[in-house]
């Protein structure tokens, strides 16, 4: 069978397989070699259609979120943070006529259909399109009473630290009822234009795990420079490149190469038993660490999202230097966990000002003030090791 007929076959296979999963249609799953440049396809096809605006989202996203909206040609713009769901606070949200788009994230997986549909409502009452990044949890969606999908635009990614554990592919859902016929056409179209990742792009994301796991063995004067090297001869795919955090994406936006898609195809049956395995964790933080004097638990994981599955489960100590030699203690007993977002544009800008934001901006300081100390414990390895996380993290609160 030729190459790009197996391509193609895998590409098809995989559409399907989101479809089914989510109960929707597969023609409406639109597959890319990252979540971040689908993201901006969109944006990019939105301004063409809409002309110039800002797109809302918040200080709690990653640098690459935030590149798809400056590299499309629209600017950003921070809403307020809902400390329950660490995403846009809907309640408070304002939508003014220049916002092309609202970014809902589901930050951990952390779903709260309520506030998303709010936060929907809002979106479409100015004219804007309700856009979700279920970049945390993969191939779940907001939903309303009857069961429909909420957003207009569902980001779905399969990167580095995320789900299946392939490190690359995204997957972009585009609504059918979208009431903008001429935008839901431009959307295909853009879509459909994208072409086959470069045989060299490829080939360095095959090699990444490999790659990854050779440097994480060497001490860090070698690796750090090392991985720089590799990365600038473009013999590395990094998960952020430094440009990146510049606010520019490198590429264009590509199609997932075949081994890439066969790869997460092959990873799809194994949802079930991932997302099971994190519920249980999910609910075992909570019952262990509920009322626990030193940390804060965002609401959303004691409610709305108590019995989903959670990609990290998060916790508030009250600064970096408390929340530090806890993140150290729990990955030195191979019990790794994240320190995502405790700077807004993970894992931080290298120019600001490329974001909108400087160091001297209030919302800056109050963010690093308030959510500086977060830490995301892990949910995706032997339940029979839960108890040892706890500890860890009660011995650590004991000492602060």
């Amino acid at each position: 069978m030729p190459q790009h007929q197996e391509t193609a076959n895998a590409l098809k296979g995989l559409r399907e397989a989101f479809a089914e999963r989510t109960g929707t249609r597969a023609r409406d799953w639109h597959l890319v070699f990252k979540a971040r440049y689908g993201m901006r396809e969109v944006f990019r096809t939105l301004r063409e259609q809409r002309g110039d605006g800002a797109v809302v989202t918040t200080l709690f996203t990653g640098c690459t979120a935030v590149d798809s909206i400056t590299s499309a040609g629209l600017r950003p713009t921070y809403a307020a943070i809902d400390p329950a769901t660490l995403t846009v606070d809907a309640e408070a949200l304002e939508v003014g006529a220049n916002v092309r788009a609202v970014i809902d994230q589901h930050s951990y997986g952390m779903i709260d259909a309520q506030k998303s549909a709010r936060c929907a409502e809002k979106a479409h009452a100015a004219g804007a399109l309700y856009v979700e990044d279920s970049a945390h949890c993969l191939a779940r969606m907001a939903r309303d009473a009857s069961g429909a999908p909420l957003a207009d635009i569902s980001i779905h990614s399969i990167g580095i630290e995320k789900q299946l554990g392939v490190g690359f592919g995204g997957a972009i859902w585009v609504n059918p009822a979208l009431e903008d016929a001429g935008l839901h056409r431009a959307l295909e179209d853009a879509f459909d234009a994208l072409q086959p990742l470069p045989s060299r792009i490829a080939a360095a994301a095959h090699r990444y795990r490999l790659q990854n796991r050779v440097l994480a063995h060497l001490p860090r004067p070698i690796s750090r420079p090392a991985r720089a090297g590799l990365a600038a001869a473009g013999l590395l795919e990094l998960p952020v490149a430094e440009t990146e955090r510049e606010g520019r994406l490198p590429y264009p936006g590509y199609l997932p190469s075949e081994d890439i898609a066969q790869k997460i195809l092959t990873a799809f049956p194994t949802l079930d038993a991932d997302e099971a395995n994190r519920i249980r964790w999910t609910q075992g933080y909570l019952e262990a660490l509920e009322g626990l004097g030193g940390i804060e638990i965002p609401g959303a994981a004691r409610g709305a999202a108590r019995d989903q599955a959670l990609i990290r489960f998060p916790i508030i100590l009250p600064s970096e230097a408390a929340a530090d030699p806890l993140i150290a203690d729990l990955r030195g007993n191979h019990l790794y966990c994240v320190d995502w977002y405790r700077v807004p544009f993970y894992p931080g800008a290298l120019d600001l000002s490329a974001y909108g934001m400087s160091e001297d901006d209030q919302s800056y300081r109050e963010f690093r003030a308030r959510y500086g100390g977060i830490v995301g414990l892990p949910t995706d390895i032997d339940i029979e090791r839960l108890p040892e996380a706890v500890e860890i993290v009660r011995r650590h609160v004991r000492r602060s």
